[in-house]
């Protein structure tokens, strides 16, 4: 579709589900309403963002960031005396490749090319790339406190790229139930592990491996 047909497609969605919109009381339910809706997409969500400011005067960044905010600060309580995994994550804008692994045995790992449809990855862009790649940190250290049974986590996140911060991840570390704490750091086995052949799936780590032994 060109760039008017996205346009008038996300000024429809928004005025034909103008009263589930305004309906809404969370960011996910707005994001729900979106999925169901299948406008979600690279192209079509900053238009549909962007109609609900004009239609409805809702804005969903700024109730997302108001919710993960008080969310953030109510797990930063609740995992206070939680466990705590330590991984590595990096990403590489100039090949499109990710990589998590545990901070003291890179053998855990998860790495690859980035999907087509990864929602926030640039190609090309190195922080979206770290981004991307620290949010399946936060999905993966999630995953581990799934399988562990546990309320939280806490997440000590090794990364080499500067302009990376917590706050990118509050959303993802909210919804999984992980406080996260971003580290720089000049040693990352993540990044070598970018330009490593093939691939591995994060169903290859060993998740009870990345908690602390008991």
């Amino acid at each position: 579709m060109t760039q008017s047909d996205d346009w008038n497609t996300a000024e429809t969605a928004v005025a034909e589900g103008a009263q589930a919109l305004r309906a809404a009381r969370t960011h996910r339910e707005i994001r729900a309403w979106a999925d169901t809706a299948g406008v979600t997409t690279k192209a079509l969500w900053p238009k549909v963002k962007t109609e609900m400011r004009k239609q409805l005067d809702i804005d969903y960044d700024q109730i997302r960031d108001q919710t993960t905010a008080a969310e953030a600060a109510e797990l930063a309580t609740a995992a206070s005396a939680a466990p705590v995994i330590e991984l590595c994550s990096a990403g590489d804008g100039e090949v499109g490749t990710y990589a998590v692994c545990a901070a003291d045995n890179d053998h855990e790992s998860w790495y690859g090319e980035f999907h087509a449809k990864d929602m926030i990855y640039r190609v090309g862009d190195d922080l979206s790339a770290e981004r991307s790649a620290a949010d399946k940190a936060i999905f993966l250290a999630g995953k581990a406190r799934e399988k562990a049974g546990l309320d939280s986590v806490r997440l000590i996140l090794h990364t080499s790229h500067h302009d990376l911060t917590a706050q990118d991840l509050a959303a993802t570390a909210s919804r999984h139930r992980v406080a996260v704490t971003v580290e720089l750091s000049d040693q990352n086995p993540a990044i070598a592990l970018c330009r490593a052949p093939g691939y591995r799936t994060w169903r290859e780590i060993k998740l009870d491996a990345l908690l602390p032994a008991s």
